[in-house]
């Protein structure tokens, strides 16, 4: 139940390259002299130990850390902010879902635990991809972050059905003592407040050549932007604590060992407003809340084997989350008739998830013509979601106003405590288990000729029970309206195998043209029981995987003797069997398999090196994804017509750079840096007759920041939305007649602050 509530290099990389800065440390490095041309970005995202990007026949854009921690940014929506083919819907911290090339056919139901992610995100070899809450991690410490656009189902398994995105982290150094820290505070405009944020690494040597350890700290609180209309207060804080410990161990001249432990505790607020009051206001009788709790270990062993390399992955995660809003409108509505005075109700979830996974993969070594890895990849999961609506004085309400005197929730409908109209628990285990191989071989010396394949299979068994009044209903009958609580288990397997094929041909050294074609998969699921004799449907109890084959041409070109990069895309994808989902006025929804999506389009990334000290950079994506046949769901209002536009996708969406730097006396350094990104207009549902249809409007964010750097120190006075041209990052349609409007998502208004930082 949910209440309605290798393109090389990017804009991004082209500022860092502008400003020459050492590595990745979110903190600057001595400025090293700066050269006429664009640096070649070498990318692991083959598997097959470290390739130039311009030479990878996929599209894959490469961000360096700090083109975004310049202006006080890092999670996962500032980085599609230069990626035009992502897109992020964000709710609140972590509450947020990731999307490609038009790959999409929901928005976030955080209750949903069956709506598998189309894209996968790693941190190095470990996978943390949960659909709708991804973690936002700003503690770890990047190298830099890969993008890869497109199904990446034979490396990187069946969530990454859209793409992947992979954060690849700095690895401790053995010989060198060193650390860097770094202090932020900033006000945003409005309603907000006061930010402010403190970062530390050290990198701390053992051993010589044998041990180094890499420690980093994050710790930061974000002022709240929204007003409760109720009380006056800001409802949308985040007080943010994190820690890393990332060790290296050379056991000996073969064998390379890297362990690291990550923590994460966030606490935070909602992002919601209603459109119907003033801006960035909402209504909440209660208070709003999410918290993250996390922690993430892996071990990953590098055995040198000659003439090819043995990794080893192990990864777990341990992850609670809890979420909490103001429900007051629908419990009013759905079971008093609107009628005042409005209920005081907390719609809660909670999720305990627990996911292993290992890799064990081997990969080719060498210059020769052949170049390969095959592996294997077992994971097991376990998520535990529980969720409840407790509602002050629903109880004795009920009683008098259904005739039925002494109700309790509790004991009347089995709901986990008194005045509790609907409690629930979804629990699912998951295993799956893939052996994956992919090859590539040289031609003629230019022309390089891949494929790869990947075997998959994954069983899913899950177990629900609902009551309350509202999960009971499910079970209810005129007769006995009621009902029995509502239990449900259910096993489901699937299996089957992603094949990939490319071409790349290097005209010579600075261009290649390519063609890949790739199979993306996800599994099916299990959807959670719809109450015929309230919402009028019947639903359907599980749905099946569904699949997608994309195409691609490309070219990637580096001009002006390593001045000027242009790279380009075209695509086409076909995905069949869409899991395509229903959500309904009664505030329940069903997923199920209908119809078939076309998804086609164009990307461009370039970067051009005008002189030593100044570079400008421009990306841009045009994506028209539509059903290209009528979808009959069984419900007429719910029918998807013919052409019908996918909802969350943009249809163009661009980004610009630009940055020139001043050198100053005794080596000094002045830097000007600016980023513009647009995106375009979207829709939350494919068409206005379904219902659920509401415009996302277009956004424009500029950012701005100038910086003095001297020796091993940075100071920088940055902005970021200046023209507060980016408002809305998601819409929830209204369904309620009493609440003020359409649920509404906002972007933090203009924030302008101070950075400084220091290298020891």
């Amino acid at each position: 139940m949910h209440q309605q509530p290798l393109h090389q290099p990017t804009f991004a990389v082209m500022s860092a390259i502008a400003t020459m800065a050492h590595g990745a440390d979110a903190v600057p490095a001595p400025a090293p002299a700066p050269t006429d041309i664009i640096e070649r970005v070498e990318v692991t995202a083959t598997r097959t130990g470290a390739v130039d990007v311009q030479h990878v026949p996929a599209a894959i854009s490469v961000i360096k850390p700090d083109s975004l921690t310049r202006y006080g940014l890092g999670n996962l929506a500032d980085l599609a902010a230069v990626v035009p083919a992502m897109t992020v819907q964000q709710q609140g911290a972590g509450v947020n879902n990731v999307t490609m090339r038009g790959l999409v056919v929901r928005g976030i139901v955080p209750s949903e635990v069956q709506d598998a992610s189309l894209v996968a995100v790693y941190i190095d070899e470990m996978p943390v991809t949960l659909k709708s809450a991804n973690p936002d991690l700003k503690v770890l410490d990047l190298e830099r972050v890969e993008v890869l656009q497109g199904p990446q189902g034979t490396l990187f398994g069946a969530g990454a059905m859209a793409g992947a995105v992979r954060q690849i982290t700095r690895k401790p150094e053995f010989n060198d003592l060193f650390g860097s820290v770094e202090a932020v505070g900033s006000q945003t405009s409005g309603f907000g407040g006061t930010n402010h944020n403190l970062r530390g690494t050290v990198n701390l040597p053992v051993k010589d050549d044998v041990l180094a350890l890499r420690l980093t700290g994050y710790t930061g609180k974000d002022s709240g932007y929204i007003r409760n209309a109720y009380n006056g207060a800001t409802t949308n804080d985040i007080s943010t604590n994190q820690g890393r410990v990332a060790a290296r161990l050379r056991a000996n001249r073969d064998l390379l060992v890297d362990a690291s432990v990550t923590a994460s505790n966030i606490k935070g607020g909602i992002n919601d407003a209603y459109a119907d009051l003033a801006p960035y206001t909402t209504f909440a009788l209660l208070p709003q809340a999410s918290n993250d709790q996390l922690q993430l270990y892996n071990l990953t062993l590098n055995q040198e084997l000659g003439t090819a390399t043995l990794v080893s992955s192990t990864s777990y995660l341990h992850r609670k989350t809890w979420y909490v809003t103001s429900a007051q409108y629908p419990a009013t509505a759905f079971i008093f008739g609107g009628q005042p005075p409005l209920m005081q109700s907390a719609y809660r979830i909670g999720n305990a998830i627990e996911d292993f996974a290992q890799e064990l993969r081997l990969q080719s070594k060498g210059a020769g013509p052949l170049k390969w890895t095959a592996g294997a990849f077992y994971e097991q999961g376990r998520r535990d979601t529980r969720q409840d609506q407790p509602t002050a004085g629903f109880d004795a309400r009920y009683a008098t106003t259904r005739n039925f005197p002494g109700y309790d929730s509790q004991v009347n409908d089995q709901a986990f405590s008194p005045d509790n109209y609907f409690s629930g628990y979804q629990n699912t285990n998951s295993r799956q288990l893939a052996l994956f191989a992919e090859a590539t071989y040289t031609v003629w010396d230019r022309l390089d000729l891949t494929a790869g394949l990947r075997l998959f299979r994954g069983t899913q068994d899950f177990d629900l029970k609902f009551t309350g009044l509202f999960g009971n209903l499910v079970t209810a009958t005129p007769a006995v309206p009621t009902g029995q609580p509502e239990v449900s288990t259910s096993s489901a397997t699937s299996r089957g195998a992603n094949p990939r094929f490319a071409a790349a041909w290097r005209i010579d050294q600075d261009h290649t043209l390519y063609a890949s074609a790739g199979k993306g998969f996800r599994y099916g699921g299990n959807n959670q029981p719809v109450p015929f004799n309230f919402c009028g449907v019947q639903a359907p109890t599980t749905f099946a995987p569904d699949s997608l084959w994309n195409f691609e041409a490309g070219s990637k070109n580096t001009l002006l003797g390593r001045r000027l990069t242009v790279n380009a895309n075209a695509y086409l994808i076909d995905w069949d069997h869409v899991q395509v989902f229903n959500r309904l006025p009664c505030t329940y929804y069903f997923t199920q398999n209908a119809g078939k999506i076309r998804s086609k389009g164009v990307e461009l990334e370039s970067a051009f090196k005008l002189t030593r000290q100044a570079s400008v950079g421009l990306n841009a994506s045009y994506n028209h994804a539509s059903a290209t046949d009528t979808v009959v769901t069984g419900i007429p209002a719910q029918n998807i017509p013919a052409g019908s536009r996918v909802p969350y996708a943009p249809r163009f969406s661009a980004s610009a750079t630009a940055s020139y730097t001043i050198p100053v006396a005794a080596g000094d350094e002045v830097g000007l840096f600016a980023s513009y990104a647009y995106r375009g207009e979207a829709y939350t549902n494919f068409a206005a007759s379904q219902g659920s249809y509401a415009r996302i409007p277009s956004s424009n964010t500029l950012n701005a920041t100038v910086t003095y750097r001297t020796r091993g120190y940075e100071i920088g006075l940055f902005g970021t939305n200046l023209t507060n041209g980016a408002k809305v990052s998601d819409v929830v349609p209204n369904g309620i007649a009493i609440q003020p409007g359409n649920l509404v998502y906002l972007v933090r208004p203009r924030t302008v602050g101070l950075r400084v930082s220091a290298r020891f």
